[in-house]
């Protein structure tokens, strides 16, 4: 009867030790997008599994070293937009992309309010509801077209259809 229960002991311990956890606020945004409060190392084995790529990093202060230390031996890009406080950062950002992807407006709100819980704002929800999509869109557009020379070709083509 010890037996077993040292057995049963030792392999929760085991399990335990295998368990990965995600950051704190962690969610899905898109596929291959995630969203989270800043990782501890604790979940470094958990964000490991997701394959990252790049780490966008919204805070104006500078990167962990022992994150930075994580990120490099990952082979993880990181990109630091300097953000200042008082509002939700991470929710302003993803309340907009809702909009771009058309989720209708109290759906984008029930989600900021669910991850930024203590942190809401009503100044990131006013910022959300007045984020200009179609101004978004065409911006993009005109990017993607500019970067890809699109717009120096139809221009040559117009020209020479007259």
């Amino acid at each position: 009867m010890i037996l077993e229960q040292f057995d049963e002991s030792a392999a929760e311990k085991a399990d335990a030790a295998m368990v990965v956890a995600p950051p704190s606020n962690f969610g899905m945004v898109d596929t291959g997008v995630y969203r989270s409060g800043f990782p501890d190392p604790a979940s470094f084995g958990f964000l490991r599994g997701l394959g990252l790529r790049s780490v966008v990093y919204l805070c104006p202060e500078p990167y962990m070293e022992t994150n930075a230390e994580f990120l490099k031996a990952e082979g993880i890009r990181l990109f630091q937009f300097g953000i200042e406080g008082n509002k939700h950062r991470t929710g302003c950002l993803v309340g907009c992309f809702r909009k771009l992807q058309n989720w209708c407006l109290s759906s984008v709100f029930e989600e900021y309010h669910r991850y930024a819980a203590g942190k809401s704002r009503l100044s990131d929800l006013k910022f959300i509801e007045s984020f200009d999509v179609n101004c978004m869109t065409d911006c993009l557009l005109r990017l993607i077209y500019h970067y890809h020379g699109c717009l120096q070709k139809s221009k040559r083509l117009a020209y020479s259809e007259r």
